[in-house]
């Protein structure tokens, strides 16, 4: 999913003679692109506030789960396309550090805000090592296992959670009030399930979960062994890792993996 705006019109032009043709172009070429990203903007806004539609009244089961995976299958592309961007920078800020080059205010800023991001604790020296762990959680979840896991934890779109908060992955806080009471909680816990305002920002929070949860150790492991094998990964490699997920345990991995494979959702990966 690539939202970066087409600059070619901007080659060619003569920057040093600074002439009102040049300039024109240039005028007209950034009115245009402050169109066409206002279009794209409201046209995202509007996608973030429809509502999900009610999967339970799509009988045919064949063509619930198909619906089901066009209306998320966007939401997990959003997320890693913002997450390969962010790689983009941390790789170029990596190799001018590497190389001993000079690191300007923006891209030290750039390097610590995602440190923060992804939970790190401050440090006031960077090394070689914050770079290799920065990409160690810095990276992409297949779209394969955000399907596949998303359709287990909503019913496939269809719990309470997902109709009163957008809550596709049983994604738990603890302050009072912060979400949705479960009906079965136990007695003498105090947990809730999340209250999301769109179904982007559910997608958003599970991201950053498997990207920072100590409990999902292994998953990132698997993930950065793969990638400095320069070998593709999928829903099928990576819920290794997601044992902690559940109280299922690996019971819970098995389910994984068969929605993955039943579904042919590697198709998305």
């Amino acid at each position: 999913m690539n939202r970066k705006p087409n600059l070619k019109w901007l080659r060619g032009i003569d920057w040093d003679k600074g002439s009102q043709h040049d300039l024109a172009v240039v005028i007209a070429g950034a009115c245009l692109l402050l169109i066409i990203a206002s279009i794209g903007f409201d046209s995202l806004l509007r996608e973030e506030e429809k509502p999900l539609p009610d999967f339970a009244l799509i009988k045919n089961v064949a063509e619930r789960k198909s619906a089901f995976f066009e209306h998320m299958l966007p939401f997990v592309e959003e997320a890693n396309y913002e997450i390969l961007e962010q790689r983009d920078d941390i790789k170029r800020i990596q190799t001018a550090f590497l190389e001993g080059r000079r690191i300007g205010k923006r891209d030290r800023a750039r390097i610590d805000s995602l440190l923060e991001e992804y939970k790190f604790v401050p440090i006031e020296e960077w090394s070689e090592e914050t770079f290799l762990h920065l990409l160690t959680r810095a990276d992409e979840i297949p779209p394969s296992l955000a399907l596949s896991q998303a359709a287990l934890e909503s019913g496939w779109g269809t719990s309470r959670f997902v109709k009163e908060g957008n809550n596709l992955f049983g994604m738990w806080c603890y302050e009072p009030g912060c979400g949705i009471v479960p009906k079965r909680r136990p007695e003498g816990k105090n947990y809730e399930v999340v209250s999301y305002d769109n179904p982007r920002d559910s997608f958003l929070a599970y991201f950053r979960n498997l990207n920072t949860n100590r409990y999902y150790l292994q998953m990132r492991a698997i993930r950065r062994s793969l990638r400095n094998q320069d070998l593709a990964f999928n829903g099928i490699d990576l819920a290794e890792g997601l044992d902690r997920y559940s109280q299922e345990g690996f019971q819970y991995i098995s389910k994984v993996r068969s929605v993955i494979q039943s579904n042919k959702l590697t198709r998305f990966d």
